[in-house]
């Protein structure tokens, strides 16, 4: 039942911060064109978008008091956040598991730890 009423939020929090959004395009792609190839391709847009928002504690904390006002539940915001600011720690430091590795399809150049250990017996 939590898993719905987050999915259910993040759908929420999208809706919300969709106008955003489009700034954070308008803006990027007034800076460099070269990246309309990027933008179409949305789930990296979003997350290009997301990686600005965590990326520095101000603008999170607007966006967090953006989303409180909405009514959106803080738990789910946090959730939210967390999410992202793993992946950037993951990206950032290169930690990921094989199973990743594979699901993402994350080079292994990329990769400059796993984490997961394997024991052969």
């Amino acid at each position: 039942m939590e898993i719905n009423q987050k999915n259910k939020s993040w759908g929420k929090i999208w809706d919300i911060l969709k106008k955003d959004f489009k700034k954070f395009k308008s803006k990027m792609l007034d800076e460099d064109e070269t990246l309309v190839e990027m933008f179409n391709d949305k789930i990296y847009a979003y997350n290009l978008f997301c990686y600005s928002i965590v990326d520095d504690a101000k603008f999170m904390k607007i966006v967090k008091n953006k989303l409180l006002e909405e009514k959106i539940p803080e738990k789910h915001i946090n959730n939210f956040f967390y999410t992202f600011l793993k992946m950037q720690h993951k990206t950032d430091n290169g930690l990921w598991s094989f199973n990743e590795m594979m699901e993402m399809d994350i080079d292994f150049e990329d990769v400059k730890k796993t984490t997961t250990k394997y024991t052969f017996m």
